[in-house]
């Protein structure tokens, strides 16, 4: 079984969208757990999300991120069969895709995905690393939105976002200036 999480309850069919990978696709995961951390609306400038061992792993790339963005809300997890899903599309190991629609199998309710994922956490089925204001917890945040606003081509946008130029504007002028020196 594969998972799919949605803000939206009800849902027989999925049908792909368009989304980060410019084309439309159903995303599911195989691990309920790291399917949970999509249940709220964020990107990659609030979190590095990965796996270890099977395990979801969460760096909160500014403080209170993760409470911010996972407290008082709510999303629905759906079970999806693999069948038409594909593997190694998207360049993320534990991400799976389906150009087609796929049939939803069964759906649960999550009324506060914040509290969920703490105790995921409580049960070693989670590791969130919280935001530390420590040198080597920085460098790890850097080079992370220093891929991202490259490999997104944000730099240039980058300083008209508002939450962007709040929590990472050391990085985004640093690196403006490196581009405008080579240029």
């Amino acid at each position: 079984m594969l998972y799919h999480t949605s803000s939206k309850g009800g849902i027989k069919v999925l049908q792909p969208h368009i989304s980060s990978h410019k084309k439309p696709y159903i995303y599911a995961l195989n691990n309920m757990v790291t399917s949970l951390i999509f249940g709220a609306n964020h990107s990659d400038f609030d979190f590095i999300i990965d796996e270890e061992n099977g395990i979801p792993v969460i760096f909160e790339c500014y403080p209170k991120a993760f409470e911010e963005i996972f407290k008082g809300k709510s999303c629905y997890i759906y079970e999806v069969h693999e069948k038409g899903f594909k593997n190694n599309i998207t360049g993320w190991e534990p991400e799976f895709v389906s150009e087609n629609p796929v049939k939803t199998e069964k759906e649960a309710y999550i009324s506060d995905l914040y509290a969920k994922l703490i105790e995921e956490e409580n049960r070693g089925n989670l590791k969130i690393n919280f935001y530390e204001d420590t040198k080597e917890y920085k460098q790890i945040i850097k080079e992370h939105i220093e891929d991202r606003l490259i490999r997104f081509n944000m730099l240039s946008t980058a300083k008209e976002n508002p939450k962007l130029m709040k929590y990472f504007s050391d990085i985004i002028i640093n690196l403006t200036e490196t581009e405008n020196l080579s240029n």
